[in-house]
């Protein structure tokens, strides 16, 4: 894993001295080594964390005509089939490293290279012969890759926005219609940036750059419920591309461990790894007390699997913690497990460079508790005289019977309304209400941000909800926040559950095999894995990595940073005309005042750098 830095256009010779500061912004993604490359009308940076041929890796790398170079963050995990398959063709490679592969595949075959890639990745190419550049980002979107327009022309690209800026080519300006949408999720969506001037490429997308002219296009697309199949032959396969996922994942030239929460994913991919490894595998738990307090469970599967297991009890100062996330995350980021990853990936790091995790399974196979009422809305119907009945069971029931009961009235309420599920959907995550009073904009949605990620008309029922999750929450929440947690320590996070293989095929499945409204959640996971968790894990339902966000804001040190960054004079109320006198209903939505919280942080740390240019809502 690696940061990337490249600048192209013209007059780049005279920015050496930015390139440089964009490497140097980047080291704690590769502490390992760095290096700069300088060819004419591009100048290419890097920095390192070795994991796969340390001696033959080494970037920025040129090919041996030296027409083409590369800058290149992730890992390709099929690289030995691509190497075997280029040297078919007559192709001679000088390494091992994936790097190489990646380099010699691109300019054997253009861009359908991406097509044969199994990987996490995103990477710049320049091509010095044609001036141009091509660059790419992984299906899933698992590495981030921002890039910005300079006001002499030049591109410029990085694995951070940090590094964007460290290169002092642009005026970061804050975009309000990005704060609007951070504050209804808890995160900037996936397909923008907190900065109107600087952009990521979106997951499963190429982009193209000559003469000053950027073309951006998708290369690839997940499709869902597209296949029928038989249960017993789904399970099998999935036992079998899980399997193959984790093999595959182990691939490199240092010792790798696994994150081990005790869930159904860590569990699952842990039980897989021990068969491919001489040595026990290293395995990591962090328990936080009241907080999170999986370590039980963990233990038991490291004792089933007879890893060498590390566990810590860890108390957090929140207050710190907010401050350092302010800096870690380049753009405001309120979703509070950001803290807990950060705190188990700096454990980590101490045994390991490279962990495996279970992140993408909940998207993947249906983990998540939200998924229940979208079940329950396609199973009841939408009739007053039904919605009566369920609320009067809930009433007349015992107490372990209430929360059914009033779920199906939930369901029954939001079909009468006629809310299409992905809407339901995004109604009913992140913030909830209150926002656009903060914003002073009466009368919105709230959900104006959101156009660009409604779901396709042919994606129907609870898919609509899931493909809102695979687009935009995934990359946009649960890889950012394990990105850049891991990488502030030089630790490289591998996700085997969004294997291109595995996710092509699972999500291809009849919904009925997916989702079951009369199982727990996972229904597939669980019929295709169960043999491999003790008995303790069989049952567990998605227990999740967040945070008691009431009892935090309650802390004496935390609530004096809420009542700085709400003042009058604040660069919070600046970007918010509304805050002043929405203040006294804020204690009653704790998500939305963490959420102003880490965006006031946020805002008070760019205020002190003097190339932001504050643009007010």
């Amino acid at each position: 894993m690696c940061g990337i830095a490249l600048i192209c256009g013209p007059e780049v010779m005279s920015l050496e001295p930015a390139m440089a500061a964009m490497v140097t912004a980047l080291s704690h993604r590769g502490p390992d080594a760095d290096g700069q490359l300088r060819q004419r009308n591009c100048l290419l940076g890097h920095t390192r964390l070795q994991i796969i041929d340390p001696v033959g890796g080494v970037q920025p790398m040129e090919e041996p005509t030296d027409r083409l170079a590369i800058t290149f963050n992730g890992e390709i995990y099929n690289h030995r089939d691509i190497a075997r398959e280029l040297r078919s063709e007559g192709v001679s490679l000088r390494t091992t490293s994936d790097t190489e592969a990646l380099l010699l595949a691109y300019r054997q075959w253009g861009e359908d290279c991406l097509q044969k890639l199994n990987g996490q990745f995103a990477f710049a190419i320049w091509d010095q012969a044609e001036q141009s550049l091509f660059a790419a980002r992984d299906r899933m979107g698992e590495k981030p890759l921002f890039y910005a327009l300079a006001a002499n022309g030049q591109l410029i690209i990085a694995s951070e926005i940090k590094a964007i800026v460290a290169s002092g080519l642009i005026q970061p300006e804050v975009d309000p219609d990005a704060i609007a949408a951070y504050l209804h999720l808890n995160y900037v969506p996936a397909d923008r940036t907190i900065y109107s001037n600087v952009h990521v490429l979106p997951a499963a997308h190429q982009l193209r750059w000559r003469d000053g002219q950027l073309t951006v296009s998708r290369y690839w697309d997940f499709e869902l419920s597209t296949v029928s199949m038989d249960e017993q032959e789904a399970v099998q396969e999935v036992q079998r591309l899980i399997a193959q996922a984790v093999e595959r994942q182990m691939v490199a030239d240092t010792e790798v461990g696994a994150f081990l929460s005790g869930g159904l994913d860590s569990s699952t991919i842990v039980g897989l790894m021990t068969p491919h490894s001489e040595r026990r595998i290293k395995t990591f738990a962090v328990g936080f007390g009241d907080l999170i307090n999986e370590l039980p469970y963990a233990r038991d599967v490291a004792q089933t699997y007879q890893t060498e297991h590390h566990e810590l009890q860890m108390s957090i100062d929140v207050a710190e913690m907010l401050q350092v996330m302010a800096q870690v995350y380049d753009q405001p980021f309120g979703d509070s497990s950001n803290i807990p990853t950060y705190l188990i990936s700096q454990f980590a790091r101490r045994h390991c460079k490279v962990v495996l995790s279970g992140d993408g399974g909940d998207e993947l196979f249906g983990g998540y508790s939200w998924y229940r009422h979208l079940m329950l809305r396609q199973g009841v119907g939408d009739s007053l005289g039904q919605q009566v009945l369920y609320k009067a069971m809930a009433e007349l029931s015992m107490s372990g019977n209430k929360r059914t009961w009033r779920a199906r009235a939930t369901a029954v309420k939001a079909n009468r309304k006629g809310l299409d599920l992905w809407q339901d959907h995004l109604q009913r995550l992140g913030a909830g209400t209150g926002i656009d009073p903060l914003l002073n904009r009466p009368g919105s949605s709230g959900l104006s941000w959101a156009a660009n990620h409604r779901p396709v008309d042919d994606v129907r029922g609870i898919d609509r909800a899931v493909d809102f999750d695979l687009r935009c929450y995934l990359p946009g929440d649960i890889f950012t926040k394990v990105d850049r947690a891991a990488m502030a320590h030089g630790l490289e996070t591998r996700a085997p559950l969004m294997d291109v293989d595995l996710v092509q095929f699972v999500l291809r499945l009849p919904r009925s095999l997916r989702f079951q409204t009369t199982q727990s959640l996972k229904p597939l996971l669980r019929q295709s894995c169960q043999h491999l968790w003790p008995s303790s894990i069989v049952g567990r339902d998605k227990q999740g990595f967040g945070a008691p966000i009431r009892s935090w804001l309650q802390q004496p040190a935390v609530s004096q940073q809420f009542a700085a960054v709400c003042s009058s004079t604040s660069a919070l109320s600046t970007y918010l005309p509304g805050l002043q006198s929405q203040r006294e209903s804020l204690s009653r939505h704790p998500q939305l005042c963490w959420n102003l919280l880490c965006l006031g942080l946020w805002l008070e740390r760019i205020a002190s750098a003097a190339t932001i240019k504050k643009v007010a809502a």
